[in-house]
């Protein structure tokens, strides 16, 4: 917490007109009133707004969509399997793909051109980058279902869900019912968090917006931004009280979304004891299928679109498929690539390794606790371990870029692993936590009882037992890691430069050729450390099996 709490004092002074580096000492609220003067200020509030909301509800309507209609059939097998690839699509990547995919010289329009359209140019439709911010809408609720499904997923294993579904079967309630009224509000509980940290991200996102969002003007996220990098320092000023107003906007979203669920809660009591035992919505259970097939065409679609526009030398509309081909874009790719892919890879491989030690600390103490009888208040520890992700990152990551600027470690190795941590760690603690806490100690307590010391019992025998969710939590954190933008961004001080900043500014006016390579390589690294997580336990179990027999 202390790095957050640094950051907002050292954004929230200087948008006072605090900083004293740049000649302004006297605190006042002029900042304030010249950032809703700004021109175009109110539209990209608009924007932010239709984005950032209208993609956590549907993200989170769509996941509990697909869960009611598709858990307990083959449906879910395939959701179950496909979770990894999907959360190891970095967000940038996904973006660039899918506005390749849907713009009006997209591969999905080649594929009914110009037979089903009749068009013979790519029409004049403004499809991504729409004012309301629409696209970067549908972009954001796409890539946030698998965090939702991931979450979700946890939950259901500790509900029980098979025997509700029975004892719901049993009093005659359709499947829809079921999961409306005994299952859903069992499980929302579980998902209030992960769905204010979705909010928060999606309402100050920066990299996204920077693809798939407005330009003219931008969402607010991606104003502040221009600002904090703007020539003028006065503007520095004028971006800290945006970033302030960007995080009093997150609260009040946050509270207002509190409101409305005590409201809805007690609307949803009285209509739980109507009994009724169907309802509609049973109707629509093959909609559950058509929009997870709709959901794989668009992550399939968008990953396919990058890869032939990659190796696209010429490539006319209508024309479905590149007339030839090239691997040259390829080659010029990863020659320039090099250096910021082992950058990305270092820190993000010690960011993960101190993140890892830091939480099996934590959770191990939690058992040191439970054996000397003292409880630890689960329900404190997610609000703390959730706060770096409730917090809009531009909101404080430029006071902690002014803090490191007054120790002279801006720009250092140092100071990136500590800004990509902040935001590793509560990712690993939330992969972690279920799986660690769900370990039975009576192997660790034979350990002990055969004259092991406690840390070689640990070593030994725990850690070795649960080596397959530390490797998915370390994979977890490490694509965490590569997403990272503003952290790289302002704490780089341009002297470093990782796969995601470099995917980005190339998104925004190179060869988008290049950037289809530079896309594929940000989603190679996640996925790459997710099959590594997958083998390197099984991989371990079957050669200390051969060594035992």
């Amino acid at each position: 917490l202390l790095p957050i709490a640094v950051g907002l004092i050292g954004t929230w002074l200087p948008a006072l007109g605090y900083l004293p580096v740049i000649g302004a000492k006297s605190m006042s609220l002029t900042y304030f009133s010249g950032f809703w003067e700004y021109p175009g200020v109110i539209a990209a509030l608009r924007s932010t707004l239709i984005s950032g909301i209208g993609a956590s509800l549907l993200a989170l309507g769509m996941a509990l969509w697909f869960t009611m209609h598709l858990h307990g059939t083959r449906g879910w097998i395939w959701v179950e399997r496909g979770l990894a690839p999907l959360l190891a699509i970095p967000h940038a990547a996904f973006a660039i793909g899918f506005t390749l995919l849907v713009t009006p010289s997209g591969l999905l329009l080649r594929l009914v051109s110009p037979v089903f359209t009749g068009f013979e140019i790519p029409p004049d439709y403004l499809i991504v980058g729409d004012r309301l911010g629409l696209s970067l809408l549908t972009v954001l609720a796409i890539k946030e279902i698998p965090f939702f499904l991931l979450m979700i997923l946890g939950v259901l294993n500790q509900l029980h869900v098979d025997k509700i579904v029975w004892l719901g079967r049993s009093l005659g309630y359709c499947r829809a019912r079921i999961w409306g009224r005994l299952i859903i509000p069992q499980l929302y509980p579980y998902l209030r968090l992960p769905f204010f940290a979705v909010l928060a991200y999606s309402l100050s996102v920066v990299d996204i917006a920077l693809i798939a969002g407005p330009s003219l003007p931008p969402t607010l996220a991606v104003l502040i931004n221009s600002w904090f990098y703007s020539p003028v320092m006065e503007y520095r000023l004028l971006g800290s009280a945006g970033a302030t107003v960007l995080c009093l906007l997150v609260c009040l979203a946050i509270s207002v979304c509190l409101v409305f669920e005590k409201v809805f809660t007690h609307w949803c009591r009285i209509r739980i004891i109507d009994g009724r035992r169907c309802c509609f919505s049973e109707k629509l259970r093959p909609t559950g299928y058509l929009f997870i097939c709709l959901f794989s065409f668009a992550i399939v679609g968008s990953i396919i679109a990058l890869v032939i526009q990659s190796v696209a030398k010429r490539w006319r509309f209508p024309d479905t498929f590149p007339t030839n081909l090239s691997l040259q874009y390829w080659q010029k790719g990863i020659d320039h690539a090099h250096d910021p892919l082992l950058t990305t890879i270092v820190i993000g491989l010690v960011a993960v390794s101190i993140a890892i030690v830091l939480v099996v600390g934590c959770l191990e103490y939690e058992v040191v606790l439970s054996r000397i009888g003292r409880k630890t208040n689960m329900r404190s520890i997610l609000w703390i371990i959730y706060i770096p992700l409730l917090v809009p990152q531009i909101s404080f990551i430029f006071g902690i870029q002014l803090v490191a600027v007054f120790l002279d470690m801006d720009g250092t190795f140092v100071s990136m692993v500590v800004a990509h941590l902040i935001f590793v760690l509560p990712y690993v603690f939330l992969t972690l936590a279920h799986p660690y806490r769900s370990y039975d100690q009576r192997y660790y307590d034979v350990a002990l009882g055969l004259s092991a010391s406690p840390v070689r019992a640990l070593l030994q025998v725990k850690l070795p037992m649960l080596l397959k969710p530390i490797a998915f939590a370390m994979a977890t954190g490490f694509t965490v890691s590569v997403v990272q933008y503003l952290p790289t961004l302002y704490m780089g001080a341009g002297r470093f430069a990782t796969i995601t900043t470099e995917t980005v500014s190339l998104s925004s006016g190179s060869d988008v050729r290049i950037s289809a390579v530079y896309a594929l390589l940000q989603f190679a690294l996640p996925m790459i450390v997710y099959c590594l997580a997958f083998l390197v336990p099984l991989i371990l179990y079957r050669n200390r099996g051969a060594m035992q027999s």
